[in-house]
């Protein structure tokens, strides 16, 4: 059983391991950025990618609603990935390696089911480590020009720990925000494309932080936030909000907010993602060519699991029907994948869910047992240190991809009109001044 990995890193396709320069086959480049060029290859491929983790029809329709934004996040990742390398930082094979076996385990997979999942996809899963190398090249960069800079002193610690024992006795909420700048020229259509990317992000199984990626800096993990850290617009309905669910378009400072809330915790309680459960998972095998008798046996497969009275009638109506089946032992919710998690916080114990289709495979669940949230414990002082010198790095990788947009040459050589250089530029500086710090990764030992 797969569910859609859980990693910024997998939505960013562009190959940068030998960045090329711009020549004058104009025909094949989507954009120059300085010297270097963005190919109709690079941006296909993200394209695809992109279409694929939303869900939507392989069309030109679907490709071309999502180009601009697509194109927009490409040419940020150009200026990183072109910056680290003209610095002289390098990455090995060994590195990209490490990554990839990381990324594997963190979704209880080997890298041989990693790879499979991808070709079954049609993805090679050659993007994914091009992507794990522009990312670590940029992360190197960032504590190569500020590792000497950054100190977290016994006071900084102090200071932190204070703020999270007091954060202990206000509730907190764990947010995903995707970011769409109203258009002021047309703001009814960025309406429109707010509306349609809720009606794709809101299905289940959708991964809505490989979506949110998409969507430039502004995008993406927002971290945990109290109510009073919030716009109150945004406040009044996260409040209301469910664990798992996604909220309509908000409008907000001149931008419309699709928010996901993975996980939230009561002052004083344990979070959503804390209590433990055990799983128990039937993945069949679809013919390629669904006919009438197939339907009805699925049918009727379904209507029997939904009588199970325990995870054990499950699993012998799954055998019958030589279905896949497992029982997880009894793991912490925020072990499992998170659309999963969505899912099974629907369902009660020894209740069941699905049919759930996951490319050629149907999936169901029943949920064999559950147990409270325990309560939350503080973080080690070392721990604290490690997350205060992320957010420092992360502070300094914005600032320095600021000045690296300032002076940058941006040409698009196939878009509308409207996209001139001068423009583009505009709009992406606005969102790396505008941004809140995100993650940067440490690089690979």
């Amino acid at each position: 059983m797969f569910v859609f990995l859980i990693l910024i890193s997998v939505l960013n396709l562009s190959l940068y391991s030998q960045a090329p320069k711009a020549s004058a086959d104009k025909a094949h480049i989507a954009a120059v950025v300085n010297q270097y060029v963005i190919t109709d290859r690079e941006l296909d491929c993200r394209l695809d990618f992109a279409i694929a983790t939303l869900n939507m029809p392989k069309t030109k329709e679907s490709k071309d609603s999502m180009r601009h934004s697509v194109l927009q996040n490409l040419i940020v990742e150009k200026l990183q990935a072109t910056s680290a390398i003209e610095a002289g930082i390098s990455i090995s094979d060994a590195d990209v390696k490490n990554s990839l076996e990381n990324l594997a385990h963190d979704n209880n997979m080997t890298v041989d089911q990693l790879t499979n999942k991808f070709k079954e996809m049609g993805i090679k899963i050659e993007t994914l480590k091009d992507r794990m190398r522009a990312q670590v090249l940029w992360a190197r960069f960032i504590r190569a020009m500020y590792g000497k800079q950054v100190t977290i002193t016994d006071s900084d610690i102090e200071k932190e720990y204070g703020k999270l024992q007091r954060a202990f006795d206000s509730d907190q909420y764990e947010l995903i925000e995707i970011i769409l700048p109203i258009d002021s020229k047309n703001p009814a259509k960025t309406k429109q494309d707010a509306d349609s990317l809720y009606r794709q992000v809101s299905k289940p199984m959708t991964n809505f932080l490989m979506v949110a990626t998409q969507f430039g800096a502004q995008s993406g993990y927002a971290g945990w936030k109290n109510l009073k850290q919030m716009d109150e617009e945004v406040a009044n309905v996260i409040q209301k909000l469910p664990a798992g669910e996604v909220t309509k378009p908000i409008e907000v400072q001149n931008s419309y907010r699709i928010i996901k809330l993975i996980d939230k915790k009561l002052a004083g309680q344990g979070s959503f993602r804390s209590r433990k459960i055990s799983v128990a998972s039937l993945s069949i095998r679809l013919p390629e060519d669904m006919t009438q008798e197939n339907i009805m046996i699925l049918e009727n497969i379904t209507q029997h699991l939904k009588n199970a009275k325990n995870c054990n009638e499950f699993k012998k109506i799954g055998n019958d029907a030589h279905g896949h089946t497992e029982i997880s032992p009894e793991q912490p919710m925020a072990s499992f994948p998170e659309p999963l998690q969505v899912i099974l916080d629907k369902v009660g114990a020894n209740q069941s869910t699905g049919p759930i289709q996951n490319g050629p495979d149907v999936n169901f669940f029943m949920v064999c047992t559950v147990k409270n949230p325990e309560k939350e414990t503080m973080p080690s002082k070392k721990e604290i240190k490690a997350n205060l010198e992320q957010k420092e790095f992360s502070r300094q990788a914005i600032r320095l991809l600021n000045k690296i947009m300032s002076v940058a040459r941006i040409a698009i050589t196939n878009e509308t009109p409207v996209a001139k250089n001068n423009l583009v530029k505009e709009k992406l500086v606005k969102k790396v001044e505008s941004a809140e710090p995100g993650p940067v990764l440490a690089p690979a030992a």
